[in-house]
């Protein structure tokens, strides 16, 4: 069989493999017994494979997969001591902050109760305290989640695709996404862990 320089490169989405005809071969003479194919036509196999492997993990994949039940949310008339309590108890990181009507209208997160203080860690936070404890403490109490809270919020739609999931993730450092209705109601929850674990993308997003 007569090696080409050309290479195959398959795309969809973000996922680009090049296949060079050297690699090809390589694979062919692994297989035992008689094989009576050339390059072009396992390029065409591998090539519909990949395919069809794509679609059925990908092409179907909703936020409807990957919701959660939990409806879990934060008043923005609480005060942050309140806020930082509730949180605590179920050990969320993030939550919706919800009006009277189940409206996603912010959400709270770690970030939001550090920002005040110019602190991107708790860390950093914890340095600030050591000489305004009292200060940080009645800026809680008095202060409410509708002050501080990430508006507009993150939020996903319960048939958006798998790539409106990971840009979500992408763009906005938050353990959990929203899922909304057609009226903004809450839903339920994306957890940015599941959608990692999902698809072993722990080392990309």
């Amino acid at each position: 069989m007569h090696e080409k320089d050309t290479t195959l490169t398959l795309s969809r989405s973000s996922t680009t493999l090049s296949l060079p005809d050297a690699d090809i071969l390589a694979a062919m003479r692994e297989i035992s017994g008689y094989l009576d194919i050339t390059p072009d036509d396992f390029r065409e196999i591998y090539q519909l494979a990949h395919a069809h492997v794509f679609d059925r993990l990908f092409t179907n994949l909703s936020a409807r997969a990957l919701l959660k039940k939990d409806l879990s949310a934060l008043s923005p008339e609480l005060s942050l001591t309140a806020a930082a309590e509730q949180m605590a108890k179920q050990h969320a990181h993030t939550l919706p902050v919800v009006d009277d009507t189940a409206r996603v209208i912010g959400t709270i997160s770690e970030s939001n109760f550090l920002r005040p203080y110019g602190a991107d860690t708790f860390f950093a936070m914890v340095f600030e305290l050591r000489t305004h404890d009292e200060q940080f403490l009645h800026y809680c109490e008095r202060t409410q989640v509708a002050a501080v809270m990430t508006v507009p919020p993150p939020i996903l739609q319960l048939e958006d695709d798998l790539l409106a999931v990971a840009k979500g993730f992408h763009e906005r450092d938050e353990q959990r996404l929203a899922v909304v209705d057609a009226n903004q109601c809450l839903l339920g929850v994306v957890l940015r862990r599941d959608f990692l674990q999902r698809f072993h993308l722990q080392e990309v997003l």
